[in-house]
């Protein structure tokens, strides 16, 4: 285990003694966590309630069964499917914290697989009694949402570009947000968009208020922010509590 032996070595190289960075282990501690916290989230249906009646009566005779809404196909997509999201959306947000640098080889085939996650677990779900979109239906409505949330960041993009005549956004970001498209849906990408602009918002009055200390908050407009690693903090959250903004929202609205 890398953080195991992180630990041993005392965070220092065996052979020249080089101090280790601590990101390393804390970026493996990271996807350990979410590894873990997505099997205990989405495995949940498999072992308990109507599912679990049903799927020892199908180990038992081997008959035919109507599965329920979260068959054990769909239960093990997501698991996988999420528990490679979590991954790449740790990497993602690493190299852009660090480097503002969004690699296109992966956001272009995590899109790809994205888009195969969706129809993947359409398969699983589609049914008259479910009242879910049939396998069509989720690559055309995943394919729209790729589109406009690339689209949205492409638009911000050369908006800024002809107010100020310089880059606002990268295209590492459209190709992120097309990536969070694929996976979590356009309310999901969209969410996620608008908890990184709250993130940004947030960190750049901090870092207004460090430089103010310091008297040097002219330097505030210079400073860059990786939108990146803010869009792949708030995707984390739609893969535990997807809609939950919309949701808390509306609720606020509808109680006031």
């Amino acid at each position: 285990m890398p953080n195991l032996s992180w630990l041993l070595l005392r965070g220092r190289c065996r052979q020249c003694h080089t101090w280790i960075s601590l990101r390393y282990p804390f970026i493996e501690l990271t996807v350990a966590i979410l590894w873990a916290a997505i099997w205990l989230k989405f495995c949940e249906p498999i072992f308990s309630g109507h599912f679990s009646e049903k799927f020892h009566e199908f180990l038992g005779c081997w008959g035919e069964i109507e599965l329920p809404h979260h068959s054990f196909a769909y239960c093990l997509t997501s698991i996988f499917g999420y528990a490679f999201l979590s991954w790449i959306l740790v990497a993602l947000a690493a190299l852009d914290a660090e480097h503002f640098w969004l690699p296109n080889w992966l956001t272009l085939p995590g899109i790809g697989l994205g888009f195969g996650f969706t129809v993947l677990r359409a398969v699983w779900t589609a049914s008259p009694i479910n009242y879910r979109p049939g396998p069509i239906g989720a690559a055309l409505s995943c394919l729209l949402a790729i589109l406009f949330s690339g689209g949205l960041i492409l638009i911000i993009r050369l908006a800024y570009w002809l107010v100020r005549r310089q880059e606002g956004m990268g295209l590492g970001d459209a190709k992120l947000l097309g990536l969070l498209g694929a996976w979590l849906g356009l309310r999901g990408a969209l969410e996620s968009f608008a908890l990184a602009i709250f993130g940004a918002l947030i960190a750049a009055l901090v870092w207004l208020a460090i430089l103010t200390i310091r008297r040097k908050s002219s330097e505030w407009a210079k400073m860059p922010l990786p939108l990146g690693t803010f869009l792949c903090l708030g995707a984390l959250t739609e893969i535990f509590y997807p809609g939950w903004l919309w949701t808390t929202w509306a609720h606020a609205i509808l109680n006031n």
